[in-house]
């Protein structure tokens, strides 16, 4: 299952949204568009009962813009201090609540930043590494 947070008026912060857009078709894989909110997708989440979970969200990770990286759970809580979060609650607040009802592996696919003010566009540097991001996440679900 791939789950993707992001807002959409908010610059490269619509990746993880965007990305879904792209998933959608691809057989065998469940995809939500959790936008903002991902804790509103925690019971439909829970009754899916996925094998694993990739989250894919803008996150400042420190690299350049448009680099993605994929960390573990344990990797979640540490940046969640410093993730660039437009969410209602932070992600790893999510994640918690999805642990205690699954046992199931959940990772987070990050996605470098350069901008995320309102009424941006997607910069070139993630706009141009959507393929690559969307190829990763392919390969991942097989």
């Amino acid at each position: 299952m791939v789950l993707g947070v992001g807002n959409r008026l908010r610059g490269d912060d619509a990746i993880g949204s965007l990305v879904t857009d792209k998933l959608g078709k691809f057989e065998g894989l469940m995809v939500i568009d959790c936008a903002t909110t991902p804790e509103n997708y925690i019971e439909p989440v829970v009754r899916l009962a996925p094998e694993r979970i990739l989250i894919v969200d803008a996150c400042d990770f420190g690299g350049k813009p448009g680099e993605f990286r994929l960390f573990e759970r344990e990797d979640i809580e540490r940046l969640a201090a410093g993730l660039l979060s437009t969410h209602t609650l932070p992600l790893s607040m999510t994640v918690a609540l999805l642990e205690q009802q699954l046992k199931t592996r959940i990772q987070l696919l990050g996605v470098q930043p350069e901008r995320i003010d309102f009424g941006e566009k997607l910069s070139e540097p993630v706009a141009e590494s959507t393929p690559a991001l969307v190829r990763f996440i392919t390969d991942w679900a097989e």
